[in-house]
């Protein structure tokens, strides 16, 4: 049974708030390729003890340990993929479980419910099949919740198996599912209490009124029925009463704790209430260890704890049922309830190792207030005793990502690699190899990389350790042994961007004739044609393009080329004709644009043309000529000679030209001037211009070069 309070706008606001916190502040996720990270980037995660991970994720790392719940990061999804992601790094939702919305339906006749089936033999019909406390959003909170078919069908069971008079059997079920149906309910349906004369049916109709009080907000009736109910005789009345004068006195409590937008406002609560309300609790749980209720009466008491600000009560009792079953809810929903109400909500350092360990790695993220000092952290010795390698490794985290001491890191950390990896053991070893990196201790970084390899049997480690070697081969120097035919590295969202954002040509050539996927193969012809292209090398281009297959693959290349949300470019795009422009300009195939600026890199009619290129295939902003994030992988200099050309850098070269023939620059002026439309952005790349420049370009078009279609098509300057 659960209890809450939220309403569906202030879950939606508590839900933002902690996905602001702890993840991305984005509505869409995107990879962030980096293995070490001091800052916050919810939508890339890594499987080690990381500021950089969402808490949650590291979270989940330490219960994977602790065999509570294994890691089992669900599939890519379609849209995973078209944002560029592989299995690392990844967002947190792939390692939330399925819900039925990800079930696949079926067209199968529903069994009855047992609810149903116990109806159906008392010959009783149910009109409303709609349980009042199924009606609220998923993860939405409300005493009412617990108004549904498993409480109605305990209700009705213990009913059935009483003593009963018939007419008293059928007064009592009907009464509770007259309730089932409504938050609010009077108890008229139960008539004159008369009407029950047997022991047994007097002290189920008590409790029945008592459970239509509290689920009513009559909180004090609803209190004196259930202490009345517990002095029964009945034993499952007693116990379930016994459990609701507990809720009773939580509900009491919190009454006037949320704002009009069901925000806790915590100054609120009735402290002396809610008191009575954990001792209650208590006393059920002392009363039945083994009860009904049990699972839910300790998860209450999170509640308790929580309502009453006593962190370190809530640390522990998070740590306790996170570890060990039952539990009141789902292990998703206890991280959640974690992150919400613990981790992202407290700047006081708990006292639980567990807890306080993932807080601390918060705590050392850039720019993230509290800032955790040297100091503080050697204060929590104590709270650590029972778990000194977890305090040796916040202390080596804090060591490298905030003192940016890789020395002092490296001292609290095992020199020595186990015989196998759980994730904590993983974490020790990434954070080691990140040391030695900082230190730019590439060598001694690569052979921790290549023996981790073999160990690394847990879900998403190998990836990551793909990853990290690749950045230290790029960032060393060594690009040629990510594509070496021996390589450990087969990631190919990791190899493709390698190939797009640093590869030379030789390194392309490579592997157009010696990757083992098709789809490498037709990157790295895409990416050195492009690039000889865009950068000038027009002799190479030439003879690159002759080893284009006759019959060329349509496949789009997406993602590997850096697209989002895009199909993107194939091959077939070096097979352009060019076919006259809408705007009246006609071009040659590209093969003869790429010949006249061999011959003339000046030439008017070839740089309208290589801008005719890119405007007709929709080029502009094209991810090959895009940087890498700085930190990332294929942050480096690319190895690929020459600057990237533009549009409008072409336009003003025509503009500039005093020999250009006259159509060629009204051409130049026209679409130069369009770089700006709509918004008056340069949509075309290049360096900017004033606006007064492109007033300029607007006169001079219409005056020098009136009678052309151009001069008489544009209207306006933006």
């Amino acid at each position: 049974m659960r209890i809450g309070f939220l309403s569906p706008l202030a879950l939606a606001l508590l839900t933002g708030l902690s996905f602001q916190a702890q993840a991305s502040g984005d509505d869409s996720c995107y990879p962030d390729w980096r293995v070490s990270r001091d800052s916050l980037e919810g939508c890339s995660n890594l499987p080690f003890l990381s500021p950089g991970n969402d808490s949650r994720v590291n979270l989940r790392l330490l219960l994977a340990d602790k065999q509570v719940a294994p890691l089992t990061p669900n599939a890519l999804s379609e849209t995973d993929l078209e944002e560029g992601f592989g299995p690392v790094p990844f967002p947190v939702y792939r390692l939330t479980a399925m819900t039925d919305a990800n079930v696949e339906k079926t067209d199968a006749t529903p069994t009855p419910s047992k609810l149903e089936q116990l109806l159906a033999a008392q010959g009783i019909a149910r009109e409303n099949h709609n349980a009042a406390g199924d009606a609220f959003l998923n993860g939405e909170g409300s005493r009412c919740r617990s108004n549904d078919d498993s409480s109605a069908t305990a209700f009705v069971s213990q009913v059935i198996k009483a003593d009963l008079p018939e007419a008293e059997r059928r007064l009592l079920i009907t009464g509770r599912l007259q309730l089932l149906g409504a938050c609010t309910w009077d108890g008229a349906s139960l008539g004159d209490p008369e009407q029950i004369q047997s022991a047994a049916g007097r002290e189920l109709r008590t409790y029945l009124q008592a459970a239509g009080d509290f689920y009513s907000g009559r909180f004090g009736d609803a209190q004196r029925g259930f202490v009345a109910a517990a002095a029964g005789s009945l034993p499952w009345v007693k116990e379930t009463a016994l459990y609701m004068i507990a809720r009773t006195e939580l509900n009491q409590a919190q009454e006037n704790a949320f704002d009009e937008y069901g925000m806790p406002q915590l100054e609120r609560v009735d402290k002396s209430v809610l008191s009575n309300s954990g001792t209650a609790f208590n006393l059920y749980l002392k009363t039945y260890p083994q009860g009904e209720y049990a699972a839910s009466a300790q998860g209450l008491l999170r509640r308790v704890h929580w309502l009453a600000g006593d962190t370190d009560k809530l640390a522990n009792e998070l740590a306790a049922q996170l570890s060990a079953e039952p539990r009141n809810v789902s292990l998703d929903d206890l991280v959640q309830e974690t992150d919400n109400k613990l981790l992202s909500a407290t700047q006081t350092p708990a006292a639980n190792p567990l807890m306080l360990a993932l807080n601390d790695l918060m705590w050392m993220r850039a720019g993230n207030p509290p800032k955790l000092t040297r100091e503080a952290l050697t204060a929590q010795k104590a709270v650590f005793a029972q778990e000194p390698a977890l305090y040796d490794y916040v202390q080596a985290a804090f060591a490298l990502y905030v003192e940016h001491q890789p020395d002092n890191a490296l001292k609290r950390l095992p020199q020595d690699v186990p015989a196998s990896l759980n994730y904590f053991a993983f974490s020790q070893q990434t954070l080691r190899g990140l040391a030695l990196e900082a230190k730019q201790d590439w060598k001694s970084a690569e052979a921790l990389w290549l023996k981790l390899l073999p160990l690394a049997k847990q879900p998403l480690q190998r990836d990551q350790l793909e990853l990290a070697l690749a950045m230290n081969y790029e960032r060393s120097g060594q690009l040629a042994k990510v594509f070496a035919t021996d390589s450990p590295i087969n990631a190919q969202q990791v190899r493709a961007i390698l190939l797009r954002n640093i590869a030379d040509q030789a390194l392309l050539r490579q592997q157009i004739t010696q990757a083992n996927d098709p789809l490498e193969r037709e990157t790295a012809q895409f990416v050195l044609l492009y690039k000889d292209l865009l950068r000038g090398q027009y002799a190479t281009f030439a003879d690159d393009l002759k080893q284009l297959p006759a019959s060329l693959p349509q496949n789009k290349l997406g993602t590997r080329l850096g697209y989002v949300y895009s199909d993107g470019q194939s091959l077939q795009l070096f097979q352009w004709n060019g076919d006259k422009a809408e705007a009246g300009y006609a071009c040659p195939s590209i093969a003869q644009i790429a010949s006249t600026l061999q011959a003339d890199p000046k030439s008017p009619k070839g740089l309208n043309c290589l801008g005719e290129f890119i405007l007709s295939n929709h080029l502009d902003g094209m991810p090959l000529d895009q940087p890498g994030a700085a930190g990332s992988l294929g942050s480096s200099a690319s190895l690929f000679k020459g600057e990237a050309f533009s549009r409008l850098d072409g336009y003003r070269q025509v503009i500039a030209n005093p020999k250009a023939p006259h159509n060629d620059k009204a051409y130049a002026l026209f679409r130069a001037i369009n770089c700006y439309a709509r918004s008056g952005y340069n949509n075309c790349g290049g360096e900017d211009v004033d606006k007064s420049v492109r007033k300029g370009w607007f006169r001079q078009l219409k005056t020098g070069f009136a009678d052309t279609e151009w001069a008489e098509s544009l209207k306006y300057y933006w």
